[in-house]
């Protein structure tokens, strides 16, 4: 623990113009994570290559990857690559987080990290994900992202609006095949424990 920056704080942004708030907000000197709703994040899986050399040639290999699935709008982007093949890879939009830096630059506090939703809630519950796998879901009021994670690597991922348990049986039946029924969710609204067929486990900071 710093002791300029004492005390650890986890905020959500769930919308982009949340940036103006969040610059309003007297953070103290906590040093701040911000966990990214699902809307303000887009996902893929990109299928990796050994024959990628050095930290340009591999950004290149992820933008053309989003350019083919998002278009020309994936050139405004910021994006991170999971380990593994294929690896999980997120955007966001570069202009949002240069704002959301900016936020931080008369504040006390301190921003150390910015996340998006499904991989926050992925390293909330990485230890309890058994060798046989598990589903990641994140649930926020309007838009939920589901990723299955197996095998030591991600299998499937999936951003959409809609239902959390809906969007994740559809996932499940159009992957098919032997699959985990463990679900970890992280939900930002309240939402039924009832989960039949599945093992629910939530989440929480």
């Amino acid at each position: 623990m710093s002791l300029l920056f004492p005390k650890p704080l986890t905020l959500t942004l769930d919308a982009a113009d949340g940036v103006q708030k969040l610059a309003a907000m007297d953070l103290g000197r906590a040093r701040v994570t911000l966990v990214l709703a699902n809307h303000l994040v887009r996902y893929a899986l990109v299928p990796w290559s050994d024959a990628l050399s050095g930290q340009a040639e591999e950004e290149a290999y992820v933008r053309h990857h989003f350019l083919r699935i998002y278009g020309e709008r994936a050139k405004g982007w910021s994006f991170r690559a999971s380990p593994g093949s294929p690896r999980l890879c997120s955007a966001i939009d570069v202009e949002l987080l240069a704002a959301l830096r900016g936020a931080f630059a008369k504040k006390h506090a301190k921003l150390v990290s910015v996340q998006p939703g499904l991989m926050w809630a992925f390293n909330l519950g990485r230890s309890s994900v058994p060798s046989s796998g598990a589903w990641i879901v994140r649930a926020d009021a309007d838009r939920v992202c589901v990723g299955l994670y197996a095998a030591g690597r991600w299998q499937a991922v999936q951003n959409i609006r809609g239902e959390w348990l809906a969007v994740l049986e559809r996932e499940r039946h159009r992957i098919g095949g032997a699959l985990p029924d463990l679900v970890l969710l992280h939900s930002t609204a309240p939402v039924a424990n009832d989960a039949p067929g599945w093992k629910l486990e939530r989440l929480a900071a």
